[in-house]
């Protein structure tokens, strides 16, 4: 009997073990998405970060390329050849003409017709190296201020991934903000969805009953109709935002249902506590030079000083100064493999200095250097521009986040207000003074005041989320 007890409490215990071990299986496929997650996906997945970055990539290789204009460039150039006739043929020399041309003081020796080979001929391969060093040694700041240039460039690239990922991180908590306040409104709807056909059934009836004129019925079914429509606009909006949420962040089981608003009271509480910093500290972040537009901005300014310098480098009688070193070879045979090659002329070594200026081309690059400074003076218009749209949009939003906060106070007061009446109605119509109507209406009233409630709370989180990317 024990060990009956002991192997049912073990085969117990393992089946109990198996359901729990499944559950922890199953839960991830369960788990909802927590803002954190979400954050990560989208910083993964979203379309214009990543090509930023691939962007920011080409810019570090071109930089990487000016910096290599500092050294030296070395070209190999190697041909072969092989000739199935040589232009070249072998060279005889007949032995009784060089007897005819030597003048005889005794005895000339007789003709015999004999020929001399004195060269054998051009041979069938012919190969040709050339090995070229070139070493700009003096190019009035051109390759040194490009490599600057391209340095600023990469950096402006740099900037533009740290502010476009504080961008969609504020798109991310704009959509997930507005997907719960058009959940929390459609709990609303569906609630005035009740009291609205309630409302239809009681005017039909009342109707029937010679009561209420039959216009009242037809508003009646109207604002339900509208109440419907209302809905199903609001569905249509969280479906938008659903789909643009699952483009950004590559989940594609993303819903509205396995979303974790558990980050919401912290971030409406961060809310408060910005709405409560002064507006001209505030104002002060937004327009520091820690700001990214304002850095971006500033680092354009750089870039467009440094290409003036590359332009005043070019102009005319400014010389760029270059070493050049070449050593070629050109034979039949392959280099040091060909007999007595050291006593043969098929080896060269040269050096040289080169120097290259215009001297007179109409005044262009004279031109181009107006034009440079004029795009300074552009950058320059641009910073003080951007500081301007920035200071703009902060007192915007500052001023929307104010109104929306007493729009939402003035809900609250309509929202207590339609509650006291509700019970004042209920009150009269248990009384048998009333009709059910008039509950009715008041009800409607208090779900519309809610409504906009929400809505404004909504307006105000992301003036609110706007301001907060505006400081970064």
């Amino acid at each position: 009997m024990k060990i009956k007890r002991i192997l049912f409490t073990f085969v117990v215990f393992s089946i109990l073990q198996t359901g729990l071990w499944c559950q922890e299986e199953e839960a991830p496929e369960n788990s909802l998405y927590s803002l954190q997650t979400l954050l990560i996906a989208t910083e993964e997945n979203h379309p214009d970060l990543l090509k930023l970055q691939e962007e920011y990539r080409r810019s570090v290789l071109d930089y990487k390329d000016a910096k290599a204009g500092l050294g030296p460039s070395i070209d190999l150039q190697v041909s072969g050849t092989y000739m199935l006739n040589p232009p070249i043929d072998d060279i005889t020399i007949n032995v009784d003409n060089i007897i005819d041309a030597i003048q005889w003081n005794g005895l000339k020796p007789a003709k015999r017709g004999q020929y001399i080979k004195v060269y054998d001929g051009m041979e069938n391969t012919f190969y040709n190296f050339e090995l070229t060093l070139t070493q700009p040694l003096f190019t009035w700041g051109k390759v040194t201020n490009a490599i600057k240039l391209y340095q600023q460039i990469s950096e402006i690239k740099q900037t533009q991934i740290t502010n476009q990922s504080a961008q969609i991180q504020t798109e991310l908590k704009t959509r997930l903000l507005s997907l719960y306040y058009l959940n929390k409104i459609l709990e609303i709807l569906d609630e005035e969805q009740t009291y609205t056909d309630r409302m239809v059934k009681v005017s039909m009836d009342a109707e029937e009953s010679g009561m209420l004129l039959h216009q009242d019925v037809v508003d009646a079914k109207i604002q339900a109709k509208e109440l419907e429509i209302a809905k199903q606009d609001l569905l249509e909006q969280m479906n938008n935002q659903l789909l643009e949420l699952r483009r950004t962040t590559g989940l594609e089981d993303l819903s509205a249902d396995n979303i974790n608003y558990e980050f919401v009271p912290e971030l409406l509480e961060s809310f408060d506590t910005l709405l409560n910093t002064g507006h001209d500290e505030l104002e002060k972040e937004v327009l520091s030079g820690n700001q990214s537009a304002i850095k971006m901005i500033t680092k354009l300014q750089e870039v467009s000083q440094t290409a003036e310098k590359i332009a005043r480098g070019y102009e005319n009688w400014k010389p760029d100064v270059a070493l050049q070193m070449s050593g070629g070879y050109s034979g039949s045979r392959f280099p040091l493999v060909e007999t007595n090659w050291r006593r043969k002329d098929d080896y060269s070594l040269n050096i040289s200095i080169g120097l290259k200026t215009t001297i007179w081309d109409g005044g262009k690059k004279v031109r181009d250097v107006s034009r440079k400074m004029s795009e300074v003076k552009t950058a320059d218009i641009n910073k003080i521009d951007t500081r301007s749209t920035l200071s703009k949009n902060f007192n915007s939003q500052w001023n929307a986040a104010q109104v929306c906060t007493m729009k939402i106070e003035y809900q609250d007061l309509k929202i207590e207000s339609a509650a006291s009446k509700i019970n004042q109605k209920q009150q009269i119509y248990e009384s048998g003074y009333g009709s059910e109507t008039d509950v009715l209406s008041a009800k409607i009233e208090r779900c519309n005041a809610q409504i906009e409630k929400e809505k404004q709370a909504l307006s105000r989180a992301v003036a609110c989320l706007t301001i907060e990317y505006l400081r970064q």
